[in-house]
C-alpha cells in the first residue's frame, strides 16, 4: 500500500484547514469504504479523493488498517452500526475489517452512550465523545478510531519560558528543553509555497517520530504543514543540520527558529513548549475535497451495494487530540460518517369508488380462454337479516 495517497489527502486537508489537529489517516479508510460502496457519480468523486480506483478501495482500506494497527504504539479500529430498517447486505458487511455490525436502535439514550464508549475504548480515553450524534432517523454509522503513543528516547526537562517576541511575547508558558548530539535530526527545507522551513525530529522509542516544523512568522499552517509533508516525502531539497553548522558562523540564523551558537560540544539544543491541541472538524465543510458532494444529496440513494434502502451521507466529522509532553507524545482521532434514509417524495394518489345499489348483471368467465361460463342479472337484492 502506497501511503503517499493518504498523505496527499492529509496535505490537501491542511491546505484547506491549517489549524488544530487532523488525521487524514483516520478519515481515509472510511472514504475508501464509501468509494467502494457508492454508485456513480459519487463513486468517482470519492475515488478521486481517496486517490485510487474505486474497485481497489475496499482492499486498500483493509490493508491500511492492518498496517496502522500492526505498528508498535498504534491502535486502529473500524466500527459499523446499523438500524434494522437499513437492511444492510451481509455480503457487503462481510468485506469490512470489523468484528461485526453493531445495532442502532433509534433511541439516542441507548445509542449515544454505546458509541461514546467505543470512542473511549479505542482511543485510550483521549476521545470521550463520538463526533456524530445519533437520532431516530440515523440508519448507518461508520467510524474509525486511531490512537498513537510514544515515549521519547531522551526526555525533555520542564522549564518556564517567556518568549521575547511573537504572539506569545511576555507570556509565562510551560517550556521544554533538551540537548542531544544528532545534528541531522534538524533539517531545513527550501519551499516555494511556504519559504524556508525548519524541521526537527524528536525520536520515539517505538518507531514513531514527531517532527516539529517552523516557518517564517507570517506563514500559516495552511502553507507550512503541506510543504512539510512534501519535505518528509523527499520531494524537496533538504539541508541537514551538520551541513548547516559547517557552512555558517556563530550567530548566523540559517532558517526560522534556528541559530548557530557557541557550545561545549557539537549537538542540538532545543526549546519548545508543552501542548495539547483538540479539534473538531466537519468534513462536510470541505465536501468536494473528501468526495462527498454527490453522496450527501438527498434526492436519491447513493449506496446500492450497501443494501436496498436508499441512503445518503448526512454527517461526516472528526474529533482529534494531540499531546506533547516532557516524556512523550500521544494523539487520537475518531472519524465518523452517519447516513440517513433518503426522504422519498410524497405522492398524492387518487382512487376509485364504485357502488352497485340497483339492478345489475354479472358474467362468470374462464380467465385463460375468455369463455363466459355464466351470465345473469340481479333484479332484486336479498333483504338484510334482522
Amino acid at each position: 500500500m502506497d501511503v503517499r495517497v493518504i498523505n496527499r489527502l492529509t496535505s490537501s486537508w491542511l491546505s484547506a484547514e491549517g489549524a488544530g489537529v487532523v488525521s487524514g489517516a483516520g478519515a481515509w479508510p472510511l472514504l475508501a469504504v464509501l468509494a467502494s460502496s457508492a454508485d456513480e457519480p459519487g463513486r468517482s468523486e470519492l475515488a478521486q479523493a481517496v486517490g485510487l480506483p474505486a474497485d481497489q478501495c475496499m482492499e486498500a482500506a483493509r490493508a491500511v488498517l492492518k498496517l496502522i494497527g500492526g505498528a508498535d504504539g498504534v491502535d486502529a479500529a473500524l466500527g459499523l452500526w446499523a438500524h434494522a430498517a437499513a437492511q444492510i447486505d451481509p455480503d457487503w458487511a462481510a468485506q469490512l475489517p470489523v468484528a461485526g455490525v453493531g445495532e442502532l436502535t433509534g433511541d439516542a439514550a441507548v445509542d449515544q452512550p454505546k458509541l461514546d464508549a467505543w470512542a473511549r475504548e479505542n482511543t485510550r480515553d483521549l476521545i470521550e465523545r463520538f463526533p456524530v450524534d445519533t437520532d431516530p432517523d440515523m440508519m448507518l454509522m461508520l467510524a474509525s478510531a486511531l490512537a498513537v503513543r510514544t515515549e521519547w528516547t531522551r526526555r525533555f526537562s520542564d522549564e518556564h519560558l517567556v518568549p521575547r517576541s511573537g504572539p506569545w511575547a511576555k507570556q509565562r508558558i510551560a517550556g521544554l528543553t533538551r540537548s542531544w548530539p544528532e545534528l541531522d535530526d534538524v533539517v531545513v527545507a527550501r519551499t516555494e509555497a511556504a519559504g524556508p522551513l525548519t524541521l526537527t525530529r524528536v525520536e520515539g522509542d517505538n518507531g514513531i517520530d514527531v517532527h516539529l516544523v517552523l516557518g517564517d512568522e507570517q506563514r500559516t499552517g495552511h502553507e507550512v504543514l503541506p510543504a512539510a509533508i512534501d519535505a518528509l516525502a523527499g520531494e524537496l531539497e533538504l539541508t541537514a543540520g551538520s551541513s548547516l553548522l559547517e557552512a555558517a558562523d556563530a550567530g548566523a540564523r540559517p532558517a526560522p527558529g534556528l541559530e548557530v551558537v557557541p557550545a561545549q560540544k557539537r549537538g542540538v539544543s532545543m526549546t519548545t513548549v508543552r501542548f495539547t491541541v483538540r479539534s473538531d472538524h466537519d468534513l462536510m465543510a470541505h465536501a468536494a475535497l473528501f468526495g462527498l458532494d454527490t453522496v450527501r444529496r438527498r434526492d436519491k440513494g447513493h449506496f446500492s451495494r450497501i443494501g436496498p434502502v436508499p441512503l445518503h451521507v448526512d454527517q461526516a466529522r472528526q474529533s482529534a487530540v494531540a499531546i506533547f509532553s516532557a516524556t512523550g507524545f500521544e494523539a487520537a482521532a475518531v472519524t465518523a460518517i452517519g447516513m440517513r434514509m433518503v426522504s422519498m417524495p410524497m405522492r398524492k394518489e387518487r382512487g376509485l369508488q364504485v357502488t352497485y345499489d340497483r339492478p345489475f348483471g354479472f358474467l362468470a368467465v374462464h380467465r385463460d380462454s375468455g369463455l363466459v361460463l355464466f351470465a345473469g342479472w340481479v333484479q332484486t337484492a336479498e333483504p338484510a337479516r334482522r
